[in-house]
């Protein structure tokens, strides 16, 4: 294995994960409350805010399998990689000179900078078909998952320190927290440099120049490897996902303080790091299969502690559980899907897999909103998704019976 090539793919993950930690999770949501539209009723902040992300989401979904399409046709990861990861660094560069109250232009370069973080990740994610031993996809995505966590973490606790050092300055930037953006961007663009050096495209990728959305989309529907596989991570990934968004909010109804959610929220980032190269050694203990079984079980645990849980060392102990098995369960469902492309074709899959997962983070959040109506109870809300996960163990064991016999048909 290329170990230049190998390190800049991994650091590309420590690289954006900085914006996931510092920009989307952290400070933007502050930021835009405090300073951009202050001067809106919550509902109003949460409405706009809402807008943004979704309209990044939609213009992913919208744009991925197409865009996939053609680097397959022109085999051109990179180019498009560094051009949607420049794309996000410097809208969110941009966050940091945008005035007070000007919440309309603050939303549109926030949704830049998103669309450019998760189409960058589209590209990513295809580039682990580039190294060319099949058996070491596990352990390469899981590193570059645990690494990404890691990286993440460590950004926004500098973050956080310096400007809890810097508490009484009177610079502009500093004071309402807007040089986080500056940090986010440079930290983005410094840890970048090395795939740009480093990293080449495969010349030999076969490429077919033909192909349409509808031959991908049909191709899917014929191979029930894929659709299984797709259908059940579509599920999955939807409870996985629903749970890092939703866990904030489920901890303020019980009563516990914005710190003790910030502590769990960091309890995870660094327990992920360690948490998903113990799955990788699970998968390769077993196999990839036994792997994201393993972590689905562990969620659907997770979910059932989450209805009972009533102190907050209960919730430090789920925050450990979901550190464990998060990045695990995003590495193997990754390196998996990539074993079972057709050849030449994975920015194009690529981009399906991460429509889905886009498309998953709708309806989660829903349900456990819907669920939580009905019942008066966030208890129930959160238990309710403890079907995502029930519905994504029987559809993946679905897929698996299917691979089993296409392989016994190729014999």
């Amino acid at each position: 294995m290329d170990k230049k090539k190998y390190y800049s793919w991994i650091l590309y993950d420590w690289a954006n994960s900085a914006y996931a930690t510092i920009v989307l999770a952290g400070f933007f949501p502050i930021i835009f409350a405090d300073y951009y539209a202050s001067q809106f009723l919550e509902t109003t902040r949460t409405l706009v805010l809402g807008i943004a992300n979704s309209s990044a989401s939609l213009l992913l979904i919208v744009f991925a399998p197409i865009l996939g399409l053609f680097a397959d046709k022109k085999n051109s990861r990179k180019i498009f990689l560094v051009f949607f990861g420049l794309l996000g660094i410097t809208s969110t560069l941009i966050l940091s000179f945008i005035g007070q109250y000007n919440w309309a232009l603050a939303s549109i370069f926030f949704s830049i900078s998103l669309l450019g973080f998760m189409l960058s990740n589209v590209f990513y994610d295809s580039m682990l078909l580039s190294f060319e031993n099949k058996s070491s996809y596990d352990s390469i995505s899981s590193y570059g998952y645990a690494f990404g966590y890691l990286g993440g973490g460590i950004a926004f606790v500098l973050a956080i320190l310096f400007l809890f050092i810097n508490q009484n300055s009177t610079y502009e930037l500093i004071i309402n927290k807007k040089l986080v953006f500056i940090f986010a961007s440079v930290w983005w663009l410094v840890f970048m440099i090395p795939m740009i050096i480093f990293w080449e495209d495969s010349k030999e990728t076969q490429v077919y120049k033909s192909r349409t959305l509808k031959d991908t989309f049909k191709y899917i529907i014929n191979d029930k490897r894929i659709f299984y596989f797709l259908l059940a991570y579509w599920i999955y990934i939807d409870g996985v996902d629903t749970i890092i968004r939703m866990a904030v909010n489920y901890g303020l109804t019980l009563g516990f303080t914005s710190n003790d959610l910030l502590l769990a929220l960091l309890v995870t980032q660094f327990v992920a790091f360690p948490g998903t190269i113990l799955i990788n050694k699970v998968a390769e203990y077993k196999n990839t299969e036994f792997g994201i079984l393993f972590c689905l079980i562990v969620y659907l645990i997770i979910t059932i502690l989450s209805y009972n849980l009533s102190t907050i060392m209960e919730f430090y102990f789920i925050a450990v559980l979901i550190g464990s098995v998060q990045g695990g369960i995003q590495a193997l469902s990754r390196s998996y899907y990539s074993t079972l492309l057709p050849e030449g074709r994975d920015c194009e899959f690529f981009g399906i897999y991460n429509m889905l997962g886009k498309f998953a983070a709708l309806l989660g959040p829903l349900v456990v909103g819907y669920i939580t109506y009905l019942s008066g109870s966030t208890r129930f809300g959160i238990l309710s998704l403890s079907i995502f996960f029930l519905l994504g163990i029987f559809i993946f064991l679905k897929h698996k019976i299917t691979r089993k016999n296409y392989a016994e048909l190729d014999k």
